[in-house]
């Protein structure tokens, strides 16, 4: 991932807007990102303090300082390097240097460097040599390069042209992206990873297909800032996976300065890409209530609710009662935001068409009882653990005119 200090930018009035490659300047790119993977693929064997000296021989003219900067980092990210033993290394030097001291109180300040080195590695039963590699191995200059495996300089530069986009969205206030998809499936997909990053997002349907998604961005928070920047950052390839893609930031680029637009437009190829991967307590759940056996079932939901003004919900779990297939949807919220929380209530209020759950952490301190007056949705709360029984039981309530 790159910061914002890899990202070409420019300010423009108020927005914010990427440097293109283009021409001269892509075929540059290219021929720095291929010199840049090279010399990685060269020093595998060697420390990373050699890899970069290696690098920073590589000629450049002052606009292309950053687009090496952030070619480097690209190819630094895809190599793996020897990660050394903190503890180990501390020992040995301590080691190490206190046998250096008691020989030179008995030689009288003259020591052998050699001598104190070959004595501890015996010691250790290894080389002198092995002992002068682990002397600094936790130290991040001092670690090995194992292996390289960034893609070929054309796809490198790619890769760049994206993470600056990313980069930028780590300094976002707040995104609102207009997308379409090829189909429900797709869009059901998006939303998935939007809340398996947990990113505070709302939805909404646009009159002539689509939907419009704001998310809020990092610098909107208190805290945490950095993690979830990331996870914004991180999502960024689930939203280019939509046929189109119109992307309109806040971002507070400097710090004190005022706010910058930054627009990004993305065309797929193809919509879709992987299928979202449910959140851990989506997947706890189900299989917490397949655990129970009993009257009902538990399957990762499928369906969009759509409520025209109010807004889009994306269930997460559909439980289905055995005796008479009577249907419960469950979104889990879990520690996302108050706000989530109220904007599904006003949801629920307005008829969702369908008997909801929302499950909630007790942590945002909202009441069950805000949905007592709505028929076909109910609030479950829970401390630390989402508890199945307690799930079947507002479940069970909610399906109570079923029986009748």
């Amino acid at each position: 991932m790159l910061s914002p200090d890899h990202v070409r930018v420019r300010r423009q009035g108020n927005e914010l807007k990427l440097l293109a490659l283009g021409g001269e300047l892509r075929e540059r790119a290219v021929e720095l990102a291929r010199s840049a993977r090279e010399l990685a693929c060269e020093h595998v064997g060697r420390t990373r303090e050699e890899l970069e000296d290696a690098w920073a021989t590589l000629e450049i003219a002052p606009r292309e300082r950053k687009l090496l900067l952030g070619l480097k980092k690209l190819v630094e990210d895809a190599c793996d390097f020897e990660a050394g033993d903190a503890d180990e290394a501390a020992s040995l030097r301590r080691e190490l240097f206190l046998n250096a001291t008691a020989r030179r109180r008995e030689d009288e300040g003259k020591f052998e460097r050699a001598r104190v080195l070959a004595e501890v590695a015996a010691a250790r039963g290894t080389s002198p040599e092995a002992v002068e590699s682990m002397l600094y191995a936790d130290l991040r200059g001092a670690q090995r390069l194992l292996a390289c495996h960034a893609p070929a300089a054309e796809l490198l530069v790619e890769s760049y042209e994206r993470a600056q986009v990313q980069a930028v969205l780590l300094r976002a206030v707040r995104v609102v992206a207009e997308v379409r998809c090829a189909g429900g499936d797709a869009y059901r997909a998006l939303f998935q990873k939007l809340k398996f990053r947990r990113l505070m997002h709302r939805v909404e349907a646009l009159e002539d297909g689509g939907y419009r998604i704001e998310i809020d961005g990092p610098f909107s928070l208190f805290q945490s800032v950095a993690k979830y920047g990331l996870e914004l950052a991180l999502v960024l390839p689930a939203l280019e996976a939509c046929a189109s893609l119109r992307l309109a930031a806040e971002v507070r680029w400097s710090n004190g300065g005022r706010p910058l637009t930054f627009r990004y437009e993305h065309a797929a190829a193809s919509s879709g890409g992987e299928p979202a991967r449910p959140r851990d307590e989506v997947s706890g759940l189900v299989a917490d209530v397949a655990a129970l056996g009993g009257g009902w079932t538990a399957s990762l939901a499928e369906r969009l609710l759509d409520v025209p003004g109010a807004g889009v919900c994306a269930p997460d779990v559909v439980l289905r009662r055995v005796s008479d297939g009577a249907e419960v949807l469950v979104e889990v919220l879990g520690y996302w935001s108050r706000s989530a929380v109220w904007r599904r209530v006003e949801l629920a209020q307005r008829g969702l068409g369908a008997r909801l759950l929302f499950v909630v952490s007790s942590r945002l301190r909202v009441s069950e009882e805000v949905l007592d007056e709505t028929e076909e949705a109910a609030l479950y709360v829970y401390k630390g653990h989402i508890n199945a029984r307690g799930v079947l039981r507002q479940a069970e309530a909610l399906c109570a005119d079923v029986r009748r």
